[in-house]
């Protein structure tokens, strides 16, 4: 069980990127979504608490801080923890250009986690877009506007995140090649 707020949004006259829904998520211990496959791309982010998530062979163990990115037509499954259980915000999305965006802030098929410091900020995008139901057509573009400012906003310092437990791989490897993708554009000092 779930105390959600959700707002399913209708068509669109917006083709390169569109909201098909938002909300926010307070999860009951041990509460679950899936298997399930979706239709359209979904960013979760968790605000407080942890949990985990499935797609594939790969299972993350998340936490406050964390993200994951759901694919479409990809077999998913997550799980709020029974002893903390996260509270999170999602966006669903679709359009032309999806694929192009996710890559410019470093997400894909083989890279679904991020952290990112930013979950007040992505919390009132989400909690406007929430506020203001109508369709009208100032709010259509109001809504889009606050889905660009929310990849906007994920772009900012933006880490993305290695699964720690894969067969056949050094964890130490892992978290090397983890600290350079999220490093490499500053200055190394050895």
């Amino acid at each position: 069980m779930e105390d959600a707020y959700i707002l399913e949004m209708g068509g669109t006259q917006f083709q390169d990127l569109y909201l098909c829904h938002c909300g926010v998520s307070e999860c009951r211990p041990g509460h679950s979504y899936g298997p399930a496959v979706r239709p359209h791309y979904i960013i979760h982010y968790i605000l407080c608490g942890k949990g985990r998530f499935q797609a594939g062979d790969c299972t993350y163990a998340l936490q406050q801080g964390q993200g994951f990115l759901i694919e479409p037509n990809t077999l998913t499954f997550y799980q709020a923890d029974a002893e903390e259980p996260w509270e999170y915000l999602w966006i669903g999305f679709n359009g032309t250009n999806v694929k192009e965006y996710l890559r410019d802030i470093g997400l894909n098929s083989s890279q679904l986690i991020f952290r990112s410091k930013q979950g007040g900020e992505l919390k009132r995008i989400v909690v406007k877009m929430l506020k203001d139901t109508t369709s009208s057509l100032s709010s259509q573009y109001e809504r889009q506007s606050l889905l660009y400012s929310f990849f906007a906003v994920l772009s900012r310092n933006i880490n993305i995140s290695l699964p720690l437990e894969q067969d056949g791989e050094n964890i130490h490897i892992k978290r090397a090649m983890e600290y350079v993708r999220n490093n490499y554009f500053h200055m190394v000092r050895v």
